[in-house]
């Protein structure tokens, strides 16, 4: 005769979890590195503040953490915006296929055009600032690396 499972069970299925806990479910703070540069970091800034060396490691590991919870952001909303986009191309489809609406092509790949080159000049804007904030720019790349491929 088999035991009916528990909750905690191995073959158990896990509870439904709302948006906000699948959002940060796999957050950028379990990861190894973003624990051990965190830790860094704020042993720098204590030893920043108790004068035994200078705020460039804070500064360093700080660029470090940015970076990768950037990337962390930036892959999370790619997948977001994938998904959104598949779902309004889809529905257009089916909508033109119906004849509920009739599309004017010329006029869409313009718009979309005009809408690509506003996004081009808002990221490289973006860029810039960030740039300006995250003061070592070799970790924030490596941070923006590491973050993108967090899985």
């Amino acid at each position: 005769m088999k035991e009916p499972l528990d909750d905690d069970a191995e073959g158990a299925s896990p509870a439904p979890r709302g948006f906000f806990e699948t959002l940060v479910a796999d957050g950028p703070w379990t990861a190894k590195s973003f624990v051990a540069v965190s830790v860094a970091t704020v042993a720098a800034l204590v030893a920043w503040v108790t004068s035994f060396s200078s705020p460039d490691a804070a500064r360093f590991g700080g660029s470090y953490l940015g970076g990768y919870f950037i990337g962390w952001a930036f892959r999370r909303f790619l997948r977001f915006a994938a998904l959104v986009a598949g779902g309004i191309l889809a529905a257009v489809t089916l909508l033109k296929n119906t004849g509920w609406i009739d599309l004017d092509w010329g006029s869409v790949e313009t718009q979309v055009g005009q809408a690509a080159a506003s996004i081009h000049q808002g990221a490289q804007g973006l860029r810039q600032t960030l740039s300006g904030y995250l003061p070592s720019a070799g970790a924030g790349a490596a941070g923006v690396f590491f973050g993108f491929r967090k899985k």
